[in-house]
């Protein structure tokens, strides 16, 4: 049998249609992770996190991690530590915000710790953030959990 013009232009566009019904469908089955539940509210305060971010590069280095057999250590330089009033540190996963972990820092803490039966392999990201002198700091850095 032989396909005329007409024909195969019907063909093509009811296998596009096909194709776009099922991206279309693939796309919304896919879950949406964004790093903060109001993401957009914060980018509207982003001179607030730009004068946060300078005021925090002199803490850059005052925080070391390590990986240990039980847990992910992060040690806080006793210079700092004796300077927070109060914080919190996010471990936040890129992949998967619901693997997320939150832990609260008390004043004068100089150690953090995570334990791995909680985390999974891979990258995540340490925020972490205090309040000194009631001006806020924060410093976000790479983490790899092995």
């Amino acid at each position: 049998m032989k396909i005329n013009w007409g024909t195969g232009i019907l063909i093509f566009l009811i296998v596009f249609l096909l194709a776009a019904a099922g991206f279309i469908f693939f796309a919304s089955q896919q879950g949406i992770n964004l790093v903060h539940k109001d993401y957009y509210e914060k980018g509207v305060d982003y001179t607030h996190k730009m004068e946060t971010d300078a005021r925090s590069v002199k803490y850059r280095n005052a925080f070391k991690i390590s990986n240990s057999a039980t847990a992910l250590v992060v040690n806080i330089e006793k210079s700092l530590s004796d300077k927070i009033d109060s914080g919190s540190v996010i471990l936040f996963r890129p992949s998967d915000s619901g693997k997320d972990i939150r832990m609260t820092v008390e004043p004068k803490t100089s150690e953090i710790q995570f334990p791995k039966k909680d985390l999974l392999h891979g990258r995540y990201i340490l925020k972490f953030s205090w309040y000194s002198e009631g001006l806020k700091y924060e410093i976000d850095r790479p983490v790899n959990v092995q």
